[in-house]
């Protein structure tokens, strides 16, 4: 009987193994993950998006070559729809933030001298066959001189929780004619984002939101 008591990890006191509450001062016994496990799926989401971005890299090659060669780039607006082979994305929102969510439980606060570039965009299946996580075109934030900036994935989580509309398929497949809406948050100096145009890279097309 003694091998199924466990000590309480606040108040120390004896309790039956594998409850989730101490009896005694109310201290919840999970760890972390298991506490959080809409924040654990959604940094798993957000893990596997930069691995794709990471593995699909070779692409900015290509596009660099052909704007060099002369090819002339549309740059769209938020609110409009911007189609690749098998998809239309559409950057529904744009916005400048100093604090996402409860900084004091699982927030996000700027760091010194920076501000968050948050953003909302729609992603539908126009194809007529599933498309995975690493068929998406990579997004990113990038200013005039072409540098990206990848997603900040604590204050993605954030501000995907903050927002409650994040419902992207990372880990299955977008099938024919489905629309989900997704989040990203960029962590930029204050001072270079006050500064030109600063626009969303979706694959090889730009939406410009400032």
């Amino acid at each position: 009987m003694m091998a199924n008591l466990v000590k309480c990890k606040a108040c120390g006191k004896e309790i039956a193994k594998g409850v989730k509450k101490c009896p005694h001062c109310g201290k919840d016994q999970r760890n972390w993950f298991m506490r959080h496990k809409i924040m654990t799926f959604i940094g798993a989401i957000i893990l596997l998006a930069i691995i794709g971005s990471a593995l699909s890299g070779g692409d900015d090659t290509a596009k660099d070559s052909n704007n060099k060669q002369g090819t002339k780039e549309t740059v769209y607006k938020v609110g409009e729809v911007v189609k690749t082979d098998n998809l239309e994305i559409t950057v529904t929102k744009s916005e400048e933030k100093d604090v996402i969510g409860d900084p004091e439980f699982l927030g996000k606060k700027a760091s010194e001298g920076a501000t968050l570039v948050a953003i909302q965009y729609k992603m539908k299946n126009i194809s007529d066959k599933p498309v995975g996580a690493f068929d998406y075109p990579t997004i990113n934030l990038i200013d005039e001189k072409g540098t990206k900036y990848d997603p900040d994935v604590d204050a993605s989580a954030a501000y995907a929780t903050e927002t409650g509309i994040d419902n992207s398929k990372i880990m299955s497949d977008l099938n024919p004619g489905i629309t989900v809406t997704g989040t990203d948050v960029y962590e930029i100096s204050k001072d270079q984002f006050a500064k030109g145009k600063w626009f969303i890279q979706i694959g090889d097309d730009k939406v410009q939101i400032k």
